[in-house]
């Protein structure tokens, strides 16, 4: 008789937990995972947290059938510094390739959309001299590099004038492109990517995984390098600065585990190789925990043995300025049946433009503040008059890029400066 009354009494219990729960599901609430403070300033974080608030689970826009999701840009947007960059940079100095000669002569073109010169700012050198000094230089590297298909050790090879042009002119070259009108980041940002031919997607990852630690525990500085002047070549002597070091940022990476919690689905949409953004932003590497199968990006083609070609993927498109668009519409929109706009996206510069404005149903962008002009300056000009906006559509973010830290300010501090500055002048 006991056993029996201690089996309706457990009973009663259970029935009465399972409907206390399932009230409470149904009734609105909040959830523990709040936005933090960190260093956001403090009007960034009331209108975050509202825009959470408002869009996400319990929240009073919120719809499970049509459930929100956001677009954040990745270099210089949720991390410090392009990591890019930074693996080109990786692979570059360390000689880390897998091209052939013919191959690496085969990505360089002595005329690109009928422009055979770079501009004044980089010194009016034409392509076909500068090529024909990049394949001297790896013709030399290749033949005598012990990891290419030579004898000499890496230390040794660095100590000739042939690495020194070799990694000076592939980065000024890039620049080049990209700053060459009619030519473009449209040709120079695949044209990067093509530096990793005869990897498989796996190696590629290794790779950037190797850089990106190593970056993160680099110094912020700002380097210069310079091809050797005693060395006859063609293009004659150039210099490329770049800087050095990435950084994560607390604030995306919290803000990105906020959205996740309250049922904001998150998405990366870069103008970088997918595999590489994969690594920073993926689950368990770096404390961003974005699965890979939500990272948008740009694509190369592969051959039969699953090697990358310098060649871009066809059919996909171009991951920078409308493309981002594009790529959203065609793989969130259509391919994921998400027929909706997204309710926010995350930007530091013209790339990500129209991202930012092309959305009629998007109702926040947050523009992390490198003080520049052109497009995205025209946006942050728009989120400094709606200040005082309690329903902003843009908002402006400021950081220290000496510290790679968030500040909680609008203005930012540019490298080597010390003075915050709030927009371009």
């Amino acid at each position: 008789m006991k056993s029996k009354r201690l089996f309706f009494a457990l009973s009663f219990v259970g029935l009465f937990l399972l409907l206390s729960v399932s009230c409470r599901k149904y009734e609105p609430t909040t959830l523990s995972g709040s936005l933090d403070k960190m260093n956001w300033s403090e009007r960034n974080f009331k209108v975050l947290n509202q825009l959470i608030k408002d869009y996400g689970i319990y929240g009073k826009y919120y719809h499970q059938d049509k459930a929100p999701y956001v677009v954040l840009d990745w270099d210089q947007t949720c991390a410090h510094f392009d990591v890019e960059e930074a693996a080109m940079r990786y692979q570059l100095f360390r000689l880390r390739f897998k091209m052939t000669k013919e191959v690496f002569a085969g990505i360089l073109k002595d005329e690109i959309n009928g422009i055979a010169q770079l501009p004044a700012e980089y010194l009016g050198i034409h392509l076909a001299d500068i090529n024909l000094d990049l394949k001297n230089d790896y013709n030399y590297l290749y033949d005598n590099y012990a990891g290419l298909n030579g004898a000499m050790t890496l230390e040794e090879i660095q100590l000739t004038p042939q690495y020194q042009d070799f990694i000076t002119k592939i980065p000024f070259l890039y620049d080049g492109y990209c700053s060459t009108p009619g030519i473009g980041a449209d040709y120079g940002y695949p044209w990067l990517l093509y530096l990793f031919a005869g990897y498989t997607i796996d190696e590629v990852k290794l790779l950037a995984h190797e850089a990106i630690s190593y970056e993160l525990g680099n110094q912020l500085s700002k380097q210069t390098l310079q091809s050797p002047a005693g060395f006859q070549t063609n293009a004659g002597v150039v210099s490329y600065s770049y800087k050095t070091g990435l950084r994560v940022f607390p604030e995306m990476q919290d803000l990105i585990a906020t959205f996740i919690e309250h049922g904001i689905e998150v998405f990366i949409v870069s103008a970088s190789y997918k595999p590489v953004v994969e690594v920073f932003s993926g689950t368990g590497n770096f404390g961003y925990n974005v699965p890979s199968q939500n990272v948008i990006a740009m694509e190369l083609a592969l051959d039969g043995d699953s090697k990358i070609l310098p060649e871009y993927k066809s059919g996909w498109v171009k991951t920078q300025r409308q493309g981002k668009v594009d790529a959203i519409n065609q793989v969130i929109k259509s391919g994921l049946g998400k027929n909706r706009d997204p309710l926010f996206s995350a930007a530091d510069s013209d790339g990500d433009y129209e991202m930012s404005t092309s959305f009629p149903g998007m109702k926040l962008t947050l523009i992390w503040n490198r003080v520049k002009g052109g497009d995205i300056g025209t946006l942050c000009h728009q989120a400094v008059d709606e200040m005082n906006n309690a329903n902003p559509r843009y908002i402006l973010q400021g950081r220290n890029e000496n510290t790679g830290m968030v500040i909680p300010y609008s203005e930012s501090i540019l490298f080597g400066k010390t003075k915050p500055q709030l927009l371009y002048e």
